[in-house]
């Protein structure tokens, strides 16, 4: 029924179960009050999100996460944030990843320096889907006003001692696409093409791509022409698909001869990524 079931009436008898002895009830409940949306999102109900943040049951958590980015902004209290900031660290991946979901989804007003610092982190998590809501979560925050900063973080974090920090800073700087394509953010993804890890190389690659035309100097269109004798093929795979993506700056006589000589390539996708370049 959605939001048009989301009387005062049927929010209050939902509340009233949040307390339920069986988790299945409970986590029934919040589910149900994220379909209602907005019209949920009374004091009572954010403080009672903030404590079920910790019940003991994780489906229960999740929905109680889920329900907090569906309300988004009008969430951000002390205590929810504290909540989630501590669920970042959480040994279940589930609660890392519904927290940067729910951050992410807040947008600007979630935006302090410890949460940006905690994303950050997140995207050298060991665990993939923990990887992947921490990108989401910075690129929501940076469509959301706070754009300056999530880039900035981005371009330091681009240097850190993680590569798997260094690489989801490159790929979300990517996702950021072309309100990113600034000076510092284009050297430093330069940079990263000398990273002496392949996965940093190719979301390089990538991230300079995705930034189209705005990152199409000489020097960007040469180190990609390098990186298309990298030894990993990944990065010889990025490397093609960002020139496709600078269209005609890139369409150099440099340029189309070595993608034509590719196309003699033994390897399939090889053949494959030039002719796409074009």
């Amino acid at each position: 029924m959605g939001e048009k079931a989301g009387t005062r009436e049927v929010i209050n008898r939902l509340v009233s179960v949040l307390d339920d002895e069986d988790s299945t009830v409970r986590s029934s409940a919040w589910g149900a009050l994220v379909e209602i949306g907005e019209k949920a999102a009374t004091s009572e109900v954010i403080s009672r999100l903030a404590s079920a943040l910790g019940d003991q049951d994780s489906d229960v958590r999740n929905s109680a996460c889920e329900a907090l980015g569906t309300i988004g902004d009008k969430a951000v209290t002390d205590e929810v944030m504290n909540r989630l900031v501590s669920a970042l660290c959480d040994y279940n991946s589930d609660d890392r990843s519904g927290a940067c979901k729910a951050l992410g989804k807040m947008g600007e007003k979630a935006a302090t320096n410890e949460v940006m610092n905690r994303l950050v982190s997140a995207l050298g998590d060991k665990d993939a889907a923990v990887r992947s809501s921490a990108r989401e979560a910075l690129v929501e925050m940076s469509e959301k006003a706070a754009a300056s900063e999530v880039i900035n973080r981005l371009v330091s974090a681009a240097c850190d001692e993680d590569p798997g920090v260094r690489g989801g800073a490159c790929y979300t700087l990517g996702e950021i696409g072309e309100k990113a394509a600034r000076c510092e953010v284009i050297n430093r993804l330069v940079s990263a093409l000398d990273d002496e890890d392949s996965a940093v190389r190719s979301s390089a690659c990538e991230a300079l791509g995705k930034m189209g035309e705005n990152t199409a100097t000489s020097e960007v269109i040469n180190r990609l022409v390098s990186a298309l004798g990298d030894e990993d093929l990944d990065v010889r795979d990025s490397a093609r698909y960002a020139l496709g993506e600078m269209g005609e700056k890139a369409a150099t006589s440099g340029v189309i001869n070595r993608l034509i000589s590719e196309l003699d390539d033994e390897n399939a996708n090889v053949k494959w990524s030039a002719c796409y370049a074009f």
